[in-house]
């Protein structure tokens, strides 16, 4: 079976003005696996995992830089999103948990030398299902992040009450799009704007979507679903301001034949270096499991953005 390949053209015009945006992207900049099979090491790959194989435990923790967020706002919504690497399947009855730390990390972090989670704080998901992404609502974490900053150590994902093994993208994976994200959205904390220097300003942009193909792909019924996934491709077009850092994260919609509406994601981030305007002519390609079958329809694609910093 052929991976199926669609073509979106995502187009971005930036305005150069500065103003606050609602919603910001940020990656991961730290991950690690601890496990008591390695009690006194860890593990530092390009995936991460998480839970129980009967035998020992393993747990995951990332750590996201929220430093370049603007001062004085209210965090409405934030989402954590993670690539899976495995358990494409649906069951819901296993229950993973993230749990705010209370301690730093660092490479040289060990089982034996775990970091003390706030249990009081936990959120629970459930990674086994067919998607190839899971989204997490971490609203009350990050929150607590922005209203006191030195507090943010970082979080543990974990799972010991069942026999489940799942494991997701790592900082250290070789294809940034798979690097787990958070997605913020959030709202100023009064009507009063300052200017604030430009490593800590957001830029609006104005979006639309041009896309090639009108109609939807016709696939032949083959049951059953194929395994392979279908590739779907967006290309983001637009211009970087000069000595900036713009971290961007595109989001495809998939409406299934019996009504269930599917989202994938991908990240990225571009760096303008120069005293020029730095042009995006970027594809992406999108994996979709399970693959697109009769009837399902790729219903739309979306971009979203902020400008994080100066870059060097």
């Amino acid at each position: 079976m052929k991976m199926l390949l669609v073509t979106y053209y995502i187009i971005l015009n930036f305005k150069l003005a500065v103003i606050s945006l609602d919603t910001f992207t940020i990656q991961a900049s730290k991950s690690l696996t601890l496990t008591d099979k390695i009690p006194n090491g860890n593990i530092q790959d390009y995936k991460m995992i998480v839970g129980c194989d009967g035998e020992f435990e393993y747990h995951s923790l990332l750590y996201f830089n929220v430093s370049s967020l603007p001062n004085n706002i209210i965090v409405v919504n934030a989402e954590l999103t993670l690539f899976k690497c495995d358990g494409f399947h649906n069951d819901k009855s296993v229950e993973f948990i993230i749990y705010p730390i209370y301690d730093h990390f660092s490479i040289y972090s060990t089982y034996s030398r775990i970091p003390l989670a706030d249990k009081f704080s936990g959120t629970r998901f459930y990674p086994m299902t067919s998607k190839s992404t899971v989204a997490i609502d971490i609203t009350h974490i990050v929150s607590s992040w922005i209203k006191n900053a030195s507090s943010n150590k970082g979080i543990m994902i974990s799972n010991i009450w069942n026999n489940s093994i799942a494991s997701f993208g790592s900082v250290l994976a070789k294809k940034q799009q798979i690097v787990p994200f958070i997605t913020i959205t959030y709202k100023h904390n009064d009507t009063t704007h300052t200017k604030n220097n430009k490593s800590h300003c957001n830029h609006d942009f104005h979006l639309s979507v041009q896309i090639v193909n009108s109609c939807n792909p016709i696939i032949p019924p083959v049951p059953p679903v194929p395994p392979n996934p279908s590739l779907i491709e967006v290309i983001a077009t637009g211009t970087i301001e000069q000595h900036s850092i713009f971290v961007v994260m595109i989001e495809l919609v998939i409406t299934r034949s019996n009504g269930t509406i599917d989202k994938y994601y991908v990240s990225d981030e571009y760096i303008n270096s120069t005293d020029e305007p730095l042009n995006i002519n970027k594809p992406y390609s999108i994996p979709v499991v399970p693959a697109l079958n009769t009837g399902d329809l790729v219903t739309s694609a979306n971009i979203y953005g902020a400008y994080r910093g100066v870059a060097p």
